[in-house]
C-alpha cells in the first residue's frame, strides 16, 4: 500500500472512531436524567396536578353555582303605585284646559256695575295722570268709542275680575284673572303705558 493510500484509511479509521466517541457520549448525557430516582420526581409532579385540577374543580363549581343562579327563572312584577304613567305626556294641557274651562271659564258678565267692568282693559287707551301734593295719583283714560274715564287705585276695570294695583307716573298697572299655559286662572299683571312706543 501506498503512503497516500494509508494515510486516507487512517483517517477515515479517526473520523468514524471521533464520530462513534460523540454518538456514545450524546447518548450518555441524554440517559443521565433518566437515571435518577424516580420515586423524587412522580410525587412533585402528581401533587402539581392535585392542586391544579383542585383549583379548577373549586373555580368549575363556583362557575356551575353562579351560572345556575342567573338562569333560574325570573318573576317581576310592576307596581305603578307612586310612579307616573311613561306612556301619558308629562303636560296634562288639553283635558286641563277644558275641565278648567268648564269651571272657571271667565265670560263676559251680561250685568255690570259700571261700564269698565263690561269691557277688555286692552280696549282702554290711557290719555293722562294727574298727581296732587301728596302723591296720589288719578289716570284718564278713553275707550274706542271716545268716551272718557277717570281711573283710580283699587277700581274694578274689565271683565276678567281686574283691578287698578297701582298707578305711576307713565303708566297704569292692572292685575287680573287670566288662564295660563296650563289652562288655570292665576293673577297677572296688564300694563297701559302713557305713551306706547311708536305713537
Amino acid at each position: 500500500m501506498s503512503l497516500s493510500a494509508k494515510k486516507r484509511v487512517g483517517c477515515t479509521k479517526f473520523v468514524i472512531y471521533t464520530s462513534l466517541l460523540i454518538t456514545i457520549s450524546l447518548c450518555g448525557l441524554c440517559c443521565l436524567p433518566g437515571c435518577k430516582d424516580k420515586t423524587t420526581v412522580i410525587p412533585a409532579a402528581a401533587s402539581i396536578t392535585k392542586k391544579t385540577t383542585t383549583i379548577n374543580s373549586e373555580k368549575i363549581k363556583d362557575f356551575q353555582v353562579r351560572l345556575e343562579h342567573l338562569m333560574e327563572p325570573v318573576t317581576y312584577y310592576y307596581s305603578s303605585a307612586g310612579k307616573p304613567d311613561p306612556f301619558q305626556p308629562f303636560l296634562k294641557t288639553t283635558p286641563k284646559v277644558s275641565r278648567q274651562r268648564q269651571k272657571k271659564e271667565v265670560r263676559k258678565p251680561e250685568i255690570c256695575a259700571t261700564a269698565l267692568e263690561c269691557m277688555d282693559v286692552g280696549q282702554l287707551t290711557l290719555v293722562g295722570i294727574i298727581a296732587n301734593d301728596k302723591g296720589n295719583r288719578v289716570a284718564m283714560a278713553q275707550d274706542a268709542a271716545g268716551i272718557g274715564y277717570f281711573l283710580r287705585p283699587g277700581l274694578r276695570v274689565g271683565y276678567r275680575s281686574g283691578r287698578i294695583k297701582k298707578i305711576l307716573p307713565d303708566r297704569v298697572i292692572v292685575e287680573e284673572k287670566l288662564e295660563d299655559i296650563r289652562g288655570e286662572l292665576t293673577l297677572q299683571e296688564r300694563v297701559l303705558l302713557l305713551h306706547p312706543e311708536g305713537k
